[in-house]
């Protein structure tokens, strides 16, 4: 993982850093709250994983050893009573915070783990858009939500960039396309590409998030993340809204969660200050993967 030395200028320990990207990644799982109350999740994992950890800063989620457990073959997960996913994938919907009745967008759902988490937020009640430029990938949203029970869902098949329409949901969900360089812990570092071209990526990020800050009411919030560290795709791109547009809201994380702040300088190019109030996940300070969260609020 030799290219992630480029990140030394801004990460607290590169060793640690660099051990922790190829190391085996923890699992979570979550209560599906639609269909099964938290306190019977927690009685059926005392039996079915005796290890699982319950956390307290993410409600009605488990986190379950990296090896030797697989939550997806269980027959809970069959009957959509509980998902798995990535435990730092998980931010950007806790920090949408979509609620019951509101009109909620995915402008990027695939593989369609947040699509769920959002529509399970909000009791199944509302409405959540899952949108993605390519067909072949909503199929796995549709059949995520159909497991789970979830009927707040619908899916559109349009470019984000050019979805159609005026201003109407209360919240956006951006979670970009993105180089993947946080994702590397779940392939020991074997699959991801670090040769990519930031300035291509950058692109489709800022027309993806410039639309979102359009389809958002008045008022509304938009978070854009990626699961990648450059800050080419991160605040670079957060750089790219005008102040007068959005407003980059600081995010209240608990005390047992550590993140970092967004960079306002990055090779000599400097951003908007209010990126400093966007958080940086490093894989060493929680046990998870790396990933970037950025709240907005619509002027």
């Amino acid at each position: 993982m030799d290219a992630l030395r480029r990140y030394a200028p801004i990460v607290d320990d590169l060793d640690a850093f660099l051990a922790s990207a190829v190391a085996p990644l923890p699992k979570v799982v979550w209560a599906n709250r639609v269909r099964l109350s938290d306190t019977a999740m927690a009685e059926f994992l005392a039996r079915r994983c005796p290890e699982a950890e319950a956390l307290s800063y993410l409600d009605g989620t488990w986190r379950v050893p990296a090896q030797g457990v697989r939550p997806g073959k269980w027959p809970e997960f069959a009957l959509g009573l509980i998902h798995t996913q990535e435990e730092v994938s998980l931010w950007p919907v806790a920090v949408l915070d979509p609620r019951a009745g509101e009109a909620v967008l995915d402008l990027c759902a695939a593989p369609g783990n947040k699509t769920a988490g959002l529509a399970v937020a909000m009791g199944d009640a509302g409405s959540v858009l899952a949108n993605d430029r390519k067909w072949s990938r909503l199929q796995g949203v549709q059949d995520i939500v159909a497991r789970l029970g979830l009927t707040a869902v619908m899916a559109s098949h349009m470019d984000g960039t050019q979805f159609p329409g005026e201003t109407r949901f209360d919240r956006v969900l951006v979670d970009a396309p993105c180089t993947g360089e946080g994702t590397s812990r779940k392939s020991r570092g074997e699959a991801v590409d670090l040769s990519s071209d930031y300035s291509k990526m950058q692109r489709l990020q800022k027309g993806l998030l410039r639309r979102a800050v359009e389809l958002a009411r008045p008022g509304g919030t938009i978070v854009y993340s990626t699961c990648t560290y450059a800050p080419e795709e991160n605040e670079a791109v957060l750089d790219g809204i005008y102040p007068e547009k959005a407003a980059i809201e600081p995010i209240a994380m608990p005390p047992e969660v550590t993140v970092d702040p967004g960079i306002t300088e990055w090779q000599g190019q400097r951003y908007r200050e209010d990126v400093a109030n966007a958080i940086r996940f490093w894989p060493h300070h929680n046990d998870t993967g790396g990933f970037f969260v950025a709240r907005l609020r619509r002027l």
